[in-house]
């Protein structure tokens, strides 16, 4: 095995921990995917990692620079709100990959503001594939099909004396958004032929009058859980079977990267990684897509390592909570390039050699500003090992989960006098954390139209679009 290691990431676009069989889910099918988690009897699986932000851009310049969104100043997805791009004075993971001797190589999507600097970046484009009427393909799974080939092409071709670091950034099963769109309001479902999934667990949501007014008001802030709000039940198992349908094709993507990664002779010396930006609703809470929230379905994603016997030991679980923020830290020490202080995640290397001496994190952190501007609701999320705690400045408002007992996130605690020393604990943990990283938090403001806050509480209950497609500039302030 070379000192530096070849290294091949693999990043999926709103993946959801719990739709992986790896996790525990019976109705996907992901051989692909199951390959990168046996792969040859080296791989390690955290079973509770954490985006930084249940949105696109906001996490991707996060994850690859080891920063929190309030941190790198990219907040949202754009529009009207604005994203500068990530300043020179952060090293990024190419950055420093590319410093240390590495050939860095980028294929796929983006949306980066800047963060993928150092990366040699592949073009961008589509290649038509065969659909079905059921389950539409748009720009995502178009680009997937042309990410990959030109991954396959790049691996086969690659003979460099440096050892490479690819990153093969993919769609799906982002596909789901348009999916939602083509199937907005109430509508019939084209059939499908195969059964569709059981509704989860947690689709109802008998508290919801209790959460924070972002959370109540999910649909009023954003596209797909308005379209989505007159759904009936068989249109939301209609939505799970083509959010599986999308996976599947985000795993046969995965397929082709890793036949063309086996058939190079360093094969057996390339650690793979393999992770998403953040999750989806997947119909828990009645939510489809992301946004607001911090439920588990958008916030925890998949995150496994697989490698050579030097680096990777066994085949195991690691169930502390960890962040994506933890991603960069972790590939320079596997890479040994030197790395720089300031960064916010740690590296798991001594959890994939099976030597840790103490939980990676005593908590994780995530962080919500806006989507596109429209609405602003200023959030926090930080899960210890056993509890979730989330604020929201609108409102004052709080969440408590005992996961433990209750994952589904059923029944917030945050109003249970039993639990007030446990919500004092997690409140003075957030303050640590925004002491320690200088976040701004309790000095935001949230924005939102009074028309947003309108209806009775109940997704059902919207009517009409929601913010983004009106374009009203919010006034209410607090």
């Amino acid at each position: 095995m070379p000192c530096r290691p070849n290294i091949l990431v693999i990043v999926a676009d709103q993946l959801a921990w719990r739709a992986l069989p790896m996790y525990g889910d019976t109705y996907a099918q992901t051989p692909n995917i199951d390959r990168i988690a046996g792969r040859a009897g080296r791989a390690v699986r955290f079973t509770d990692c954490y985006t930084p932000c249940p949105l696109c851009q906001p996490a991707r310049a996060a994850f690859w620079t080891s920063r929190y969104p309030h941190e790198t100043g990219v907040l949202s997805n754009a529009r009207k709100h604005y994203v500068p791009g990530v300043a020179r004075s952060l090293p990024t993971l190419g950055d420093l990959f590319a410093d240390a001797g590495y050939t860095t190589r980028h294929v796929g999507k983006r949306h980066d503001a800047g963060s993928l600097r150092g990366f040699d970046l592949a073009p961008i484009d589509g290649i038509p594939v065969d659909a079905q009427p059921a389950w539409p393909v748009n720009y995502d799974t178009l680009q997937d099909r042309y990410a990959t080939t030109s991954a396959v092409e790049w691996l086969h071709r690659y003979d460099g004396e440096a050892p490479y670091l690819t990153v093969v950034d993919l769609q799906n099963p982002h596909n789901i958004c348009g999916w939602v769109g083509e199937n907005a309001g109430e509508h019939r479902d084209v059939p499908v032929d195969v059964p569709l999934p059981p509704l989860p667990a947690n689709f109802e949501d008998a508290d919801l009058d209790r959460r924070p007014r972002p959370v109540q008001y999910v649909c009023c802030s954003h596209n797909r859980l308005s379209q989505a709000g007159p759904w009936n039940e068989k249109n939301y198992r209609h939505y799970l079977a083509a959010y599986y349908h999308y996976l599947s094709r985000l795993d046969s993507e995965i397929g082709l990267v890793l036949d063309a990664l086996e058939r190079r002779d360093d094969a057996s010396s390339t650690i793979v990684v393999f992770t998403a930006d953040h999750g989806d609703g997947m119909a828990s809470h009645r939510m489809v897509t992301k946004q607001v929230s911090f439920i588990e379905e958008t916030t925890h994603v998949p995150f496994m390592v697989a490698g050579p016997d030097a680096l990777i030991s066994g085949d195991r679980e690691v169930t502390h909570p960890i962040s994506l923020l933890d991603l960069l830290p972790t590939l320079c020490d596997l890479g040994s390039v030197p790395a720089e202080d300031g960064f916010r995640g740690g590296s798991l290397r001594p959890w994939l050699q099976g030597e840790p001496a103490e939980a990676p994190h005593p908590y994780v952190v995530s962080e919500w500003h806006t989507e596109w501007g429209f609405t602003i609701s200023p959030g926090r999320m930080l899960r210890t090992d056993r509890y979730k705690y989330t604020r929201y400045l609108e409102g004052d408002g709080e969440e408590l989960y005992d996961l433990a007992e209750d994952r589904g996130e059923t029944h917030t605690l945050a109003h249970d006098p039993a639990y007030a020393d446990v919500l004092t604990e997690h409140r003075h943990l957030l303050d640590q954390q925004l002491a320690v990283t200088d976040d701004p938090f309790y000095s935001l403001s949230w924005v939102v139209d009074p028309r947003w806050r309108s209806h009775t509480v109940g997704y059902h209950n919207h009517r009409g679009p929601a913010a983004p497609m009106v374009g009203i500039t919010s006034t209410f302030r607090g």
